[in-house]
């Protein structure tokens, strides 16, 4: 120290140097000034002495507290609506949010939570993206820090904002209001609605935060505006959000107004309550006096509990995706808790939903979808383990489902199809049951497929199986012919094994699905609409198919159909597997393959031995039974002891 008191370089020890620098972030210019000397000298000496370096966003960081847990839920729900984050560097990330110059106060209320974290408070010109006109906005900004990194790695981890995986995990009730107030309003129905404009994996995952809370969550569309709605959940809501909302936007919170009341009149007025009054000999205008509510409501709740008659504005409906979001409140996992009477009325309200909805067959897929689907199909390995194909690979099965809507109207022996039954209430009821029952959630593609279970819809034969007969039976670039095209199964496994395919059947539409199906895989594939035992058949290096099993499987009204040409078992073997087998064993070189894949038919106690037939048959016109594999079933509704079917290996010497 010198004379005078002051401070000199000889008084600065690296303990000083790194508190000064590291603790108190004095600049090295600052620590210069006050020890007399120069920065260039405070920058070599903590350099000779490890002392690391503090940037501006260091400093910052640093001179920043950590974010407490109202400041968090602050970030989070804004994030969910109207804010935006900027990564400026792999370890740092900036805040940034505006509204109209109408709702300053509520953006000053979000900048003042924030406090010390705010750098700045602005007006700015902003373009409106969907009508083009500009406003004027009033935005505030956070300083760059560490402190926000987690939440732009949160939200932006794909380059663009998507919802988090984790949302579940941190939805609040106060993060749920920031979001409602940034993108929420009181629809002309009286319950809250968020608007929402990101895509269907985010939505999901809002879906599922929301029903954490207790809520459930509906999805409405109306033209291309999609948001979340919760219809009968306005008090459950508010009571959550309420407090938490400042009183600059106190108006999202639902207003007090006749035609509110009245809304909540009409709930206390019960079917049953408003039968029991009219029966007592109460007029209609009496009972709407005392609830409040009109004469229109008083009748429509008393059809409701007497004779059923629809009246008043028609029924809502939804889309299937719509109807997806509100079932998915249905969780199956508390069905078993319920009460019997709550149970039922679980049912009937799944019920309605479904009722309200298109029929669920699945969308036919895109060219790319298609194609991205061939290409993972490519990739799965089917084993062989002790002569059974141990694999239950579904790959490519959904989108070949997709290419025939029409597989829902074909039937078990000519009983009850699919759509039908979709279309009857016991047989829906008895689907939508049986899926919760066995904790399986009741989507509508979900109980479709309960339907089909138990109307015992004819499946699509898994392309990932085809595949590797193909490419077990079939030199590669071979020509195969498939005589019973069906749903694409064997089609779309050629393709997979770069074989080329020729298909007949005798179904039109099945026909135009097989053709849309490899327009779709960039397939070049031939599919005609002729009968198999008659159709001349070119010189092919396989004949591969799954033939229909005599009477039982129904796939189409075509007098074509074999069932229909003939009747008895006899006749069917004689009239079509055996020209069939024969046609094959004429198309096929020496060495070529003939695989059928067929079982044992039961008809009462009457047993139809197709496969041993069709052995018999196959040797008769000159082909050698080389071995039989075994081919994995669906597990559902199928008996523990039957779990595969035989596909029978035919070659010709």
């Amino acid at each position: 120290m010198s004379e005078n008191g002051t401070k000199t370089l000889k008084d600065l020890t690296k303990p000083i140097l790194e508190r000064l620098y590291l603790e108190e972030l004095l600049t090295e210019k600052q620590i210069a000034d006050r020890y007399q000397t120069s920065q260039v000298t405070i920058g070599r000496r903590r350099s000779k002495w490890g002392i690391p370096t503090v940037g501006k966003t260091g400093r910052i960081t640093k001179s920043l507290p950590a974010l407490t847990e109202e400041q968090r839920e602050l970030i989070l729900g804004s994030l969910l609506g109207d804010g935006t984050m900027n990564g400026s560097s792999p370890k740092t990330a900036r805040f940034v949010e505006g509204h109209s110059l109408k709702q300053r106060g509520y953006t000053d209320w979000k900048a003042d939570l924030l406090g010390e974290f705010v750098s700045q408070r602005y007006e700015a010109t902003k373009t409106d993206k969907e009508t083009g006109k500009t406003y004027k906005a009033w935005l505030f900004a956070t300083r760059t820090t560490t402190h926000l990194r987690e939440f732009f790695d949160l939200f932006y981890c794909t380059g663009v904002r998507v919802f988090p995986s984790n949302m579940v995990d941190w939805m609040t009730p106060r993060t749920l209001a920031i979001w409602y107030m940034d993108d929420g309003n009181i629809s002309n129905k009286f319950h809250p609605r968020i608007t929402f404009g990101l895509d269907d994996l985010s939505r999901k995952r809002a879906f599922r935060a929301l029903r954490a809370l207790g809520l459930k969550p509906v999805l409405h569309e109306q033209g291309t505006t999609i948001s979340i709605d919760f219809p009968g959940q306005t008090d459950q809501f508010f009571e959550m959000c309420a407090p938490h909302i400042p009183d600059c936007m106190a108006y999202k919170l639902p207003q007090e107004s006749e035609r509110r009341d009245q809304d909540r009149n009409a709930k206390k007025l019960t079917p049953e309550k408003a039968r029991e009054l009219f029966d007592g000999n109460m007029s209609l205008t009496a009972i709407a006096k005392l609830y409040g509510v009109g004469r229109s409501t008083v009748h429509r709740r008393i059809h409701q509990e007497g004779a059923p008659k629809r009246m008043g504005r028609p029924r809502q409906s939804y889309s299937l995706r719509a109807a997806e979001e509100a079932l998915g409140n249905y969780d199956p996992g508390q069905y078993r808790k319920l009460s019997e009477v709550e149970k039922e009325t679980w049912v009937s309200e799944v019920l309605e939903v479904l009722r309200k909805s298109p029929f669920p067959a699945t969308p036919q897929w895109s060219s790319e979808e298609a194609q991205e689907d061939l290409k993972k199909l490519k990739r799965v390995q089917v084993p062989l383990v002790s002569e059974v194909i141990n694999s239950h690979a579904w790959r490519g099965t959904i989108c070949c489902q997709s290419f025939f809507p029409h597989r829902y109207k074909s039937s078990w022996r000519g009983t009850r199809t699919a759509y039908e039954a979709w279309h009857e209430d016991k047989r829906l009821r008895s689907a939508i049951k049986y899926q919760l029952e066995h904790g399986d959630p009741v989507k509508p593609n979900r109980v479709l497929r309960a339907v089909t279970m138990r109307c015992r819809t004819p499946g699509v034969f898994r392309p990932a199986i085809a595949k590797f007969l193909y490419q077990t039976y079939c030199p590669k670039g071979g020509l195969v012919w498939d005589p019973c095209a069906g749903w694409g199964g064997r089609l779309m496994g050629a393709a997979a094994a770069g074989v080329r395919y020729v298909g007949t059947d005798v179904e039109p539409e099945t026909v135009e699905g097989n053709l849309k199906l490899a327009e779709a895989l960039g397939y070049d594939a031939q599919v005609v609409q002729h009968p198999a035992q008659i159709f001349d058949v070119p010189q092919v290096d396989m004949v591969f198919t799954s033939p229909p099993y005599f009477n039982v499987e129904h796939y189409g009204e075509s007098e074509d159909q074999s069932f229909r040409q003939f009747t008895g078992f006899d006749a069917w073997s004689e009239g079509f597997m055996r020209p069939v087998i024969e046609r094959a064993f004429e198309a096929l070189p020496s060495e070529g393959v003939l695989a059928l894949n067929v079982a044992d038919v039961r008809e009462r106690k009457k047993v139809y031995p197709i496969p041993d037939r069709v052995v018999g048959l196959a040797k008769k016109v000159g082909f050698k039974h080389e071995t039989t594999l075994g081919m994995p079933l669906a597990r559902l509704n199928r008996a523990k002891e039957r779990t595969t079917e035989p596909v029978l290996i035919f070659r010709k010497p």
